[in-house]
């Protein structure tokens, strides 16, 4: 596996508890491959914007004809 950039995130006592019953079925090692394993499908129905403006707002301005 490449090197790791750790990161610290808050979750909800809900998301915890669904990471650990992850860790505890034994299909996961650990939190961190759960939180890699989810981040992966939401790449696959969300992919990333290649360029970081793409989420800026936007406003269309129509002119009258």
């Amino acid at each position: 596996m490449p090197a790791s950039d750790p990161l610290t995130v808050s979750l909800t006592p809900e998301l915890r508890r669904f990471i650990d019953a992850q860790v505890a079925t034994g299909r996961y090692q650990t939190a961190s491959e759960v939180v890699r394993v989810g981040l992966r499908l939401l790449t696959a129905v969300d992919p990333p914007r290649e360029l970081d403006h793409a989420r800026a707002p936007t406003t269309i301005i129509h002119k009258k004809t």
